[in-house]
């Protein structure tokens, strides 16, 4: 592991270079371009407020960002993951005619998608100096969680790649997880939606990696609340599984790849 990540450093321009073609790639022809990767998250929150707001006359204030919050780590993850099944697809004729750290494809699909984090991240600063909301250190924080969620995307994207590859099932059957698995986090609710007389629930939710990186979005940014250290660790010791499994695994296979693809 440690040879291949050397080898990556050293292949780093040649990794921009395909996150940038990335970008280029979805937005080609579009005639409001990378503008788009504004619009969308816009869009979702606006009709998440008006369906929570006013459909379900909710009473929770700024729902808007309370969503928002979550939004943007959850399509992040969302976007890599799936987006990158296909990746080692989509660039076959490079993979079979030219040697490289073939790892390098799925993460600069990851890169790419982290480009459109930081744009949605662009609203969101934006509808904060607008409500407004109250900046302190503990902001910080969401350093150490984009860390986690990044560790955790490159090793669900390297794996996610290297199965597609041989059985192009999966993207199916992630696709349809995924959808489910967003009903299980945090993402639309907060968690404190979740009665007190169900709090084993809330304890449940909360294993989950992905709970934990989008509640602490919201509990940072909006309430300056730290998340619980505990889940933090959970998070963080999944998030290194995932990556060590899913970069051995593409690793052990990639040899196979001009092969199969």
């Amino acid at each position: 592991m440690l040879r291949t990540l050397r080898q990556t450093w050293r292949a780093r321009e040649l990794l921009w270079a395909l996150a940038e073609r990335e970008i280029k790639t979805r937005y080609r022809r579009s005639f409001l371009g990378l503008l788009w990767s504004l619009v969308t998250p816009l869009y979702q929150v606006v009709l998440m407020t008006i369906v929570v707001k006013y459909l379900w006359h909710n009473p929770t204030p700024n729902y808007s960002i309370v969503y928002l919050c979550a939004l943007v780590p959850w399509s992040f993850f969302q976007q890599a993951v799936l987006t990158s099944c296909a990746s080692v697809l989509r660039s076959r004729d490079m993979v079979k005619r030219v040697w490289f750290p073939r790892h390098i494809v799925p993460l600069a699909t990851v890169g790419s998608c982290l480009f459109h984090m930081v744009m949605s991240l662009v609203i969101l600063l934006a509808l904060l100096l607008i409500i407004p909301v109250a900046f302190s250190w503990k902001h910080l924080v969401l350093v150490p969680l984009v860390l986690i969620e990044v560790l955790m995307v490159c090793g669900l994207s390297l794996l996610a790649a290297a199965l597609h590859s041989f059985y192009q099932d999966v993207e199916y059957i992630l696709t349809n997880l995924i959808q489910v698995f967003m009903f299980v986090t945090p993402v639309i609710y907060p968690i404190k939606w979740i009665p007190d007389e169900y709090e084993h629930v809330r304890s449940i939710v909360m294993l989950n990696p992905m709970a934990t990186v989008c509640e602490g979005f919201r509990s940072i940014i909006i309430y300056q609340q730290l998340p619980d250290p505990v889940n933090l660790l959970i998070a963080a010791a999944f998030a290194l599984l995932c990556f060590i499994v899913g970069w051995e695994y593409y690793r052990l296979r990639q040899a196979q790849l001009p092969e199969v693809i």
